[in-house]
């Protein structure tokens, strides 16, 4: 039994290393072209060396902590599934790049509808398939970011919530509803209190909790 107990142990901080290792290196289409509205791009705090997307070594560091932990706790409870380290990349360099990424939402009666673009091709790409694979998890109840009480929420919620996406040029148009009245609060915080901020902001927001929003 203990030989046994030995391996799970060692086979667990392999596992670790690996996604920590992988880390520091690194709705439906419509066919109908829409344009993308003005935008404002985000202007986080000054640090040095944040305005190309990239951040000082401590908060890169805790950053890097952050999403690891994340998988942690993953795999403690036996939630690691093989997509989760593919999408911790995706936001990982969503967050580091956030200076090189523009967007706007639009408050609707029953939600939002939101353009997140970018000027490099390479990023633009990133943001389209974030987008999808955030849509996959909330149809599939795969959660993340459950230390975050509105994210917990939203998930919990996910099958009141509905998501088109349609790609454009340099990056995608999302429009995100429900017909629960409080669920559209959440919709409605997430984008603003949450996404909008990680943008502005990059790690050090997402380091954070985003509260439910009042009334709810």
């Amino acid at each position: 039994m203990k030989r046994f107990q030995l391996v799970i142990v060692k086979t667990y901080f392999v596992l670790l290393a690996l996604s920590t290792l992988i880390l520091i290196g690194c709705g439906s289409d419509n066919d109908q072209s829409e344009s993308q509205p003005p935008a404002t791009r985000s202007e986080g705090p000054s640090h040095e060396g944040m305005g190309g997307g990239r951040m000082d070594g401590e908060h890169m560091m805790q950053g890097e902590g952050m999403m690891t932990e994340e998988m942690h706790e993953a795999m403690m409870s036996g939630k690691m599934e093989p997509g989760m380290m593919e999408d911790m990349r995706s936001i990982r360099q969503l967050l580091m790049e956030h200076g090189n990424i523009s967007r706007r939402v639009e408050n609707l009666p029953n939600g939002v509808k939101t353009w997140t673009t970018s000027d490099d091709p390479q990023l633009a790409s990133v943001i389209q398939q974030h987008v999808r694979q955030m849509k996959e998890r909330m149809e599939e109840k795969k959660p993340i970011r459950q230390m975050d009480p509105l994210f917990r929420e939203l998930f919990d919620q996910a099958d009141k919530i509905k998501i088109e996406y349609q790609d454009i040029e340099n990056g995608i148009v999302v429009v995100e509803t429900s017909d629960d009245p409080r669920v559209v609060k959440l919709i409605q915080q997430h984008a603003h209190k949450a996404v909008s901020e990680f943008v502005q902001q990059g790690m050090p927001r997402a380091m954070q909790p985003t509260p439910l929003p009042d009334g709810y």
